[in-house]
């Protein structure tokens, strides 16, 4: 049985680096099988086809973002600014994968899988935002005139609108420079001045 779970394990990991270097649709089951150096038979012993594969790529990779963001947001022994710096240091590693072949290929090819991503990156990130800023100001971090809600909604609405492909082809900037953009502007302005002082000089160290 723990044979078995290895060798899935190891057939998803070596699935996906073929799909981002060189897209979903263009990856056969033959090429992940000699990848791996085992048959087509033990392959399809564990999966039916390739969409069985990325179907269980995607579900992997969800729950290590909520067991990441869980852990984040419960951790009580880190200092809050350096948990918001580990949060955007997170969002930032995904957005700049924007460009990889296999987002654009599962935009075109896979596009239900590509939804059941977006809308779970949208729950999960909007639940770990709010829940930040709430901790922000419970932490002197924030300003307590704030309403988390319309601070979410307002982070939320910037990246929605400018971190997609169409946008950024038109930007002289990265994926993750773009975003970092929209963090300096958001949360200078709702820091209070020590809250501001503890964030510059994070982000002046880097």
């Amino acid at each position: 049985m723990n044979d078995d779970r290895e060798i899935k394990k190891r057939i998803i990991q070596k699935a996906e680096i073929l799909f981002q270097n060189v897209g979903y649709s263009k990856v056969t089951m033959e090429e992940i099988a000699l990848g791996l150096g085992i048959s087509k038979k033990t392959l399809y012993k564990h999966f039916s086809n390739k969409e069985h594969i990325l179907k269980e790529l995607v579900d992997h990779a969800k729950c290590e973002i909520e067991e990441y963001v869980d852990k984040l947001i419960e951790d009580r022994k880190t200092e809050f600014i350096v948990k918001l710096q580990n949060f955007m240091s997170f969002v930032v590693s995904h957005f700049a994968r924007l460009s990889n072949p296999i987002i654009q290929d599962l935009i075109k090819n896979q596009p239900e899988i590509w939804k059941e991503i977006q809308e779970f990156r949208k729950k999960n990130a909007y639940d770990c935002f709010t829940r930040l800023v709430n901790q922000g100001v419970k932490n002197k971090v924030f300003r307590d005139d704030i309403n988390s809600e319309v601070v979410t909604l307002l982070y939320f609405s910037a990246v929605s609108s400018m971190m997609n492909l169409e946008t950024l082809s038109q930007l002289p900037v990265t994926a993750d420079e773009a975003y970092k953009i929209i963090i300096k502007i958001l949360f200078e302005g709702i820091f209070t001045a020590e809250g501001r002082k503890k964030f510059k000089n994070k982000i002046g160290k880097e």
